[in-house]
C-alpha cells in the first residue's frame, strides 16, 4: 500500500461516521482509529473476520419501557444490538429464507442474520437461547453500531 491510499484511507475514515478501519493486503494489515474525546462516546467496533457474537446483550425484564408488557411473568427480554456498522441481512441469499422468523426458537450459536461491512459479509449469531418476539431491522437496510436488531424472549 503506498502513501497516497493511506492518506485517502485516513481521510475516510476522518469524513466518516466509521471509527475504526482495517484493511489486509498481501500479508501486511493496516489500522486507521479515530479517537474522539468526551464521555458517553461508544468504543469502536472490533475488526471482524467470520462468525462474531451480539457483543451487545441486554436483559431487561417485564413492565421496562418499550412492548416488554407482553411478555409473560417470569420471562427476560434481550436486546440484540449490532456489533458494527453495516447492511443487515435476513437471509445468507435474496432467494434463501431467513435465518429466524418472528416465534421461532434459537440457541445459543445459532445464526441470526448477516451484517455486511466493508464487503465482508458477517454472521451475527445468538448469545442466548429463547424466542425471537421481534425483528428490528430492515432487510438490506444500514444498520448502526448498538442499533437494536433482534428482541428475544428467554425463560
Amino acid at each position: 500500500m503506498n502513501q497516497e491510499e493511506l492518506k485517502a484511507l485516513i481521510r475516510l475514515v476522518e469524513e466518516s461516521d466509521i471509527d475504526e478501519l482495517e484493511i489486509g493486503r498481501w500479508g501486511r494489515t493496516v489500522r486507521i482509529v479515530k479517537r474522539r474525546q468526551g464521555p458517553g462516546v461508544p468504543p469502536a467496533a472490533e475488526p471482524v473476520h467470520g462468525p462474531v457474537h451480539a457483543s451487545e446483550v441486554h436483559a431487561v425484564t417485564p413492565g421496562g419501557s418499550g412492548g416488554e408488557g407482553a411478555l409473560d411473568k417470569g420471562s427476560q427480554h434481550h436486546v440484540v444490538e449490532s456489533p458494527m456498522v453495516g447492511t443487515f441481512y435476513r437471509a445468507p441469499a435474496p432467494e434463501a429464507p431467513s435465518f429466524v422468523e418472528v416465534g421461532d426458537t434459537v440457541r445459543v450459536g445459532q445464526t441470526l442474520c448477516i451484517l455486511e461491512a466493508m464487503k465482508l459479509m458477517n454472521e451475527l449469531q445468538s448469545e442466548v437461547s429463547g424466542t425471537v418476539r421481534k425483528i428490528l431491522a430492515e432487510n438490506g437496510g444500514p444498520v448502526e453500531y448498538g442499533q437494536p436488531l433482534f428482541e428475544i424472549e428467554i425463560r
